[in-house]
């Protein structure tokens, strides 16, 4: 499944461009304002966005969800790519950005085994990695499909490409478990399958979804610590990234359903943070069979 994102490189591109052009010229608050109608036209032209944001947010706030909801909930996703502009240039003195449990990061460093940095489409995880201040210099090397054809980040700025390990090739894994063996930081998503990535189900919000099982067979295989990390909008101008403490990997060699515990740890824990924040859900396709 495509996720919204992806469905909005379907817009023109001299639409792209005037916007990352205004938010650099004009400034955030007359961009802010410009998104509505933009929002407005994928509201109107997205069907499959309306209802899995629809199901989502019944599911995430226990109740009957309007259309102003929806709405709201594209909205915050645009905000974000939006500031994503000012964050790929450096501008992080046009946000308040608390962090939380940095000290996690710094103790699983200290073990020598590199870490696992768990991370999934709630909040937006380029915060992290654009800011790496919670990282204190740490080299991070983020797994993840790479598109050097997109459009948002090639006219936002945004080249990522120098710290990536492209998944869905044959040497990823040697290469992020090499990247571990140097002590280093490997930062994976696990909230969304790629392509035919092995995976077990797991309850999410009551419902069965599949989670993938790559980054905690990485992480049991190289004895690496998990962290689990959120860049998570709050509105405004605010932001928050905030770490939590996974707890045990999977043992060494652990396969297919030995994994289990795990998934249902990650995804229990991100159902937890998902109710604290649901407009943060960047998920915008049906996510349960």
């Amino acid at each position: 499944m495509r996720s919204w994102s992806a469905k909005a490189e379907r817009g023109s591109t001299w639409l792209i461009e005037l916007i990352v052009w205004l938010a650099r010229v004009s400034g955030r608050s007359l961009c802010r304002v410009l998104l509505y109608p933009i929002v407005l036209y994928f509201f109107l032209t997205d069907p499959v966005a309306r209802r899995a944001s629809r199901e989502f947010l019944s599911a995430a706030m226990d109740r009957p969800v309007s259309w102003t909801d929806v709405f709201g909930h594209l909205y915050w996703f645009a905000a974000t790519l939006l500031d994503r502009v000012y964050m790929a240039a450096g501008e992080f003195y046009r946000f308040n950005i608390t962090i939380e449990g940095d000290a996690l990061v710094r103790k699983a460093m200290e073990s020598g085994k590199g870490c696992v940095l768990l991370g999934s489409h709630l909040g937006t995880f380029d915060l992290m990695m654009l800011g790496n201040k919670a990282f204190m210099g740490i080299p991070v090397n983020i797994m993840m499909r790479f598109d050097p054809r997109s459009r948002v980040r090639r006219i936002a700025g945004i080249d990522d490409s120098q710290i990536i390990i492209p998944v869905g090739r044959p040497d990823t894994f040697l290469r992020a478990y090499e990247v571990l063996e140097r002590g280093e930081m490997v930062a994976a998503l696990g909230d969304r399958i790629e392509g035919s990535s092995a995976s077990l189900d797991s309850l999410f919000f009551n419902k069965a979804a599949s989670f993938p099982i790559g980054p905690h067979v990485l992480a049991a295989r190289a004895g690496a610590p998990v962290v689990l990390g959120f860049g998570l909008y709050e509105g405004r101008a605010d932001y928050r990234i905030e770490f939590l403490e996974f707890g045990p990997t999977a043992p060494a060699g652990s396969r297919g359903s030995m994994l289990q515990p795990v998934i249902d740890r990650y995804a229990a824990m991100l159902e937890q943070v998902a109710r604290r924040h649901p407009k943060n859900w960047f998920n915008f396709y049906p996510y349960w069979r």
